[in-house]
């Protein structure tokens, strides 16, 4: 296997450099998120908002990787390759743009070329848990290395709020173009808000007049399938017949949960929709949090294993008790929040931290990558 797997690098290097000989196309842009596997994240917003707007302008190439199920949505204008394969080589090596949302590295068979222009989104608008450069001291010297390499190729790093500006400045081995435009995949938040609830509604047949709570935690590799205690039949309970409660767990998992009580929402493709329908966040150390921030809406953390999680994390950007939301430590808490939440003053400490950090989110985010993409057309 060995010899095969160094056969078919040989023969991705040949093809590498017969493509990277072959005219540049100008109008070619290809895209990918999260490690090939989804059509989400910043990436699809900004292929969606070039649909719309300029369906003719560019040509617009996903990659995902073999096996993956394709969006039945999935505009038909968007050609599809997949990686690893001689079509993904030569679309990579023949697009003037390259954007995703992840660090690239030798496994993506990427020599950039000089003319080509690489956008990175990253994969969230802000995060509770400390990355790159910042939590150095807990990655391997093979991917520091490989982040730094991959930082010389970035033309421009998109950054959501002043925040974030600074921690790429510091962190990510850096010091080129930060556009500071907000999240494309939190411009949903700001529009067509209505009709992503009805299609997220339609997709799980949801009452129209019901209101959704959902339940996102992050992962731990010590606690993969309790929920941490999570009582969906107390939640519905508490909150009252007129609620429905789904439950979207980390891709780890998925095999082996079943959420008794809640809609099972892993296996959405979108997060961001989620939220954009959900009336209610609960989540614990989860990024999607500033996300459901960014969309003015509640949320709640419920951490039983606060102190836990903090003495083996590799470092907080911010205190947990300082953040806008509230903490439950049991389904105790949870309940009386939920019953009790105050939505004067969680709107106001939201608008507080909102201020502190910078935030440039007003829904017009892919709308600015764009503009940057056609400045930067011969």
């Amino acid at each position: 296997m060995k010899l095969i797997s160094k056969i078919k690098k040989i023969r991705h290097n040949v093809y590498i450099e017969f493509f990277r000989h072959t005219p540049l196309q100008e109008n070619k842009i290809i895209l990918w998120a999260n490690g090939f596997k989804q059509y989400g994240c910043s990436p699809k917003y900004i292929t969606e908002y070039i649909l719309c707007n300029y369906p003719s302008k560019f040509d617009l190439v996903w990659v995902f990787e073999p096996g993956t199920i394709i969006p039945k949505g999935l505009d038909k204008r968007v050609r599809i390759v997949y990686y690893f394969s001689i079509e993904y080589l030569k679309e990579l090596h023949t697009a003037k743009f390259v954007i995703c949302n992840m660090r690239t590295g030798d496994a993506h068979y990427w020599k950039k070329r000089p003319q080509q222009i690489y956008i990175q989104t990253w994969h969230s608008s802000l995060r509770l848990k400390k990355i790159e450069g910042d939590a150095a001291k807990q990655f391997t010297e093979e991917y520091i290395n490989a982040c730094k390499e991959d930082s010389k190729k970035i033309d421009i790093l998109i950054s959501g709020c002043k925040f974030s500006t600074e921690i790429f400045k510091r962190a990510f081995w850096y010091d080129g173009m930060i556009l500071e435009c907000g999240t494309p995949r939190c411009d949903v938040f700001f529009n067509n808000t209505e009709s992503i609830r009805k299609k997220v509604y339609k997709y799980y047949e949801i009452a129209e007049n019901d209101k959704l709570i959902l339940y996102a935690p992050t992962f731990r590799s010590n606690k993969p399938s309790d929920f941490l205690g999570m009582d969906f039949k107390r939640l519905k309970e508490t909150l009252g017949n007129e609620w429905v409660v789904g439950a979207r767990i980390h891709p780890n998992v998925l095999d082996s949960v079943v959420p008794e009580g809640a809609i099972p929402m892993s296996t959405y493709s979108d997060m961001q929709e989620l939220i954009a329908a959900a009336d209610i966040l609960i989540t614990d150390f989860s990024s999607c949090m500033f996300d459901m921030a960014i969309a003015g809406k509640p949320c709640i953390l419920y951490a039983p294993d606060l102190e836990e999680y903090l003495e083996k994390e590799r470092g907080l950007y911010f205190k947990i008790k300082e953040l806008p939301f509230l903490i439950a430590r049991d389904m105790d808490e949870l309940c009386k929040m939920l019953l009790e939440f105050d939505c004067r003053n969680y709107y106001r400490q939201l608008d507080k931290f909102m201020s502190k950090i910078g935030s440039f989110e007003d829904g017009h985010a892919a709308e600015r990558v764009f503009e940057i993409i056609c400045e930067n057309v011969k």
